[in-house]
């Protein structure tokens, strides 16, 4: 895809749920030129590869997530504070899954902000 006549060449990974846990790994272990991760459940059991985030890093948690608990939360906003290149946003009073449109938890104005961050996020990496 990054060959492709409408690309600049750079490739960026976006994940929600167990995709924000892999799109993670994939920017700490191999690399790309941009990732976000929304609810990225079990992310802080890989906290100690956050030496390798070269890429910039988009991260959105909802604080009521019920399957990434404040503690896990917290350990995950402290590992990603010491690095330049990662944002983590936090949703107060957003469940996990916030932004997946007609889903249990949507909340449009929330999803909005998220959407919105995530593609000014990409735009500005991606040229």
């Amino acid at each position: 895809m990054a060959k492709l006549p409408d690309c600049t060449g750079k490739v960026a990974v976006l994940g929600y749920c167990l995709g924000a846990l892999m799109t993670y790994l994939t920017a700490v272990r191999y690399g790309v030129d941009a990732a976000v991760a929304y609810h990225g459940g079990d992310t802080e059991k890989y906290l100690g590869e956050v030496d390798g985030l070269h890429a910039p890093l988009l991260m959105h948690l909802a604080e009521e997530d019920e399957f990434i608990s404040k503690p896990a939360q917290a350990e995950i906003k402290t590992a990603l504070a010491g690095k330049p290149n990662a944002t983590v946003y936090s949703y107060p009073g957003q469940h996990h899954a916030f932004a997946r449109h007609n889903g249990a938890h949507y909340n449009a104005a929330a999803a909005a902000l998220a959407n919105g961050r995530t593609s000014e996020f990409l735009h500005r990496q991606l040229q």
